[in-house]
């Protein structure tokens, strides 16, 4: 068991009633995991009513919607909506490490004293849904994981560094773009597979902008909406450009970041962007169009000598399992075949090659 946990709670307007700022993040994560403000409410544990009162009244001392309904599509995040919880997963990105390692001296202190010390996985990874969902099924099956969401380049700083056990990045299959050589060395690391995913646009229900590829962005009328300096997405989105022969300073928006797949979704969603470039479930999520343009690897990095551990032993079964399979099914463009294997990876060229154990 876990003795000491922090938690980070907002400080809500005396208005809004007291506990109600915690829980509207939870109804938020909720409707954008389960596309439905029922679903939301029962992951809650709150009826219907209550979680219709709580966002119903968040929205009029906001003056703005944080859920959006339509009818036979349940419930999506408005823009805001994404907003709130990407500050609060922004603000717990910073504070989270703080809390863990004071978290961890004093569970060490009790467990050591009574004998009960558990060990949790951490790690450090690229925003995915498919991720999202194996933490959910972790957990449920008595697996402690401590997952923080950041950008490829950054969880992997963090996994060589030693500040968690494993990390979650994402590179292109067709010719990978990041330099392991950076983190990683195949004598003291071991890849796992998780997914391969499609990338591209997302472009609003109907495409009125015919928006059919990268060179397209660079059209004064196309609004676009951008993922944050340091994410793989980014990374992978520069590399387009370059050879299509674009500049950053020629995209509208590419200035404009935000920090998710689901983020950038809603903002096309909302008309305040025009397109997007990100995982095709998000666009699913989000009932947008999308425009196939790379498929991805999206791997997990673990000390080869932590294999055989049993945290890191139980995450690959679950990984492989029929249950996180039927879990994920409903994700658009991801092939989970390999889920859980080995990869090699070459130190000579720093880069991920064709060759799975």
């Amino acid at each position: 068991m876990s003795w000491v946990r922090f938690d980070l709670s907002w400080l809500a307007p005396p208005e809004a009633g007291r506990g109600d700022d915690r829980q509207l993040l939870e109804l938020l994560a909720g409707i954008r995991a389960k596309g439905s403000i029922a679903g939301a409410a029962s992951a809650a544990r709150v009826s219907y009513r209550h979680a219709w009162g709580t966002l119903a009244r968040w929205e009029r001392l906001l003056g703005r919607r944080v859920v959006v309904l339509e009818r036979g599509r349940g419930a999506t995040l408005a823009p805001l909506g994404e907003q709130l919880l990407e500050a609060d997963s922004q603000v717990r990105r910073k504070l989270e490490p703080v809390f863990a390692r004071i978290a961890a001296e004093l569970d060490a202190r009790f467990s050591a004293s009574m004998g009960t010390a558990q060990p949790v996985l951490r790690i450090v990874a690229s925003h995915d849904l498919a991720l999202l969902q194996l933490r959910d099924l972790a957990e449920e099956r008595g697996l402690s994981m401590d997952l923080q969401v950041r950008g490829s380049s950054e969880a992997l700083s963090a996994y060589s560094r030693g500040d968690c056990d494993l990390a979650g990045f994402h590179l292109r299959a067709s010719r990978p773009d990041l330099d392991l050589r950076k983190w990683l060395d195949p004598r003291r690391d071991t890849l796992i597979d998780f997914a391969a995913r499609r990338q591209g646009l997302m472009v609003k229900r109907g495409n009125p902008k015919r928006i059919r590829g990268i060179d397209d962005l660079a059209r004064p009328t196309v609004r676009f909406v951008n993922r944050q300096a340091g994410s793989g997405t980014r990374v992978l989105l520069d590399r387009l450009l370059a050879d299509t022969g674009l500049k950053p300073r020629q995209v509208r928006g590419y200035a404009v970041e935000e920090y998710t797949h689901l983020a950038v979704a809603a903002t096309v969603a909302s008309g305040q962007a025009d397109a997007a470039f990100g995982i095709e479930a998000a666009a699913a999520r989000h009932g947008l169009e999308f425009v196939p343009l790379e498929t991805e690897e999206y791997l997990l990095a673990c000390r080869t000598a932590r294999i055989k551990d049993r945290p890191v032993a139980t995450l690959r079964k679950l990984m492989a399992s029929a249950a996180f399979r039927r879990q994920a099914a409903g994700l658009a463009g991801y092939d989970l075949s390999r889920c859980g294997r080995f990869v090699k990876f070459n130190a000579g060229v720093g880069s991920l090659r064709a060759g799975r154990g």
